[in-house]
């Protein structure tokens, strides 16, 4: 479960506009359209999606806006690129697995499989119909793991 950490978002950026580079900046002396941060709070990813401005359909600020509805409810996001934009949402299999909570407290309970198809179905509703996604799906056959990408 991720944890916010003030110290790790600006790296993040860096990282993000090194592996986008030639997309924000058409003299960037090196990129890679092949990364992936280590999972992020819903605050880390709302500072570090808009570096990326915009690329065909996806909208950093946009992105970064609309996921804080589910800030709590996810363990946490991955952001990078495959050839274009890719956001992960990690899906907490436990209650206590949620993003931001305290380590050494109590266990939680296991979310239901029709909560996690609820929230599935909220997550591709948003990504689909409201930000312009291509696709939303389950990434590397993982229950708890779905991305949404631009191509």
């Amino acid at each position: 479960m991720a944890r916010t950490s003030q110290r790790r978002i600006a790296v993040a950026q860096d990282f993000v506009r090194i592996g986008f580079g030639d997309a924000i900046d058409d003299n960037a002396p090196f990129y890679s359209h092949d990364f992936l941060t280590q999972e992020l709070t819903t605050v880390e990813a709302q500072a570090v999606i808009p570096v990326l401005k915009r690329y065909n359909r996806f909208d950093g600020e946009k992105v970064a806006t609309a996921i804080d509805k589910f800030r709590g409810r996810v363990s946490g996001w991955k952001f990078g690129s495959t050839g274009s934009p890719l956001l992960l949402v990690i899906f907490a299999p436990w209650t206590h697995q949620v993003e931001d909570m305290p380590p050494g407290g109590k266990s939680g309970v296991p979310f239901t499989a029709a909560e996690r198809a609820a929230l599935t179905g909220e997550l591709k509703a948003m990504f689909l119909q409201d930000l312009g996604a291509d696709r939303f799906e389950a990434d590397s056959g993982s229950e708890f793991v779905w991305g949404a990408w631009w191509d």
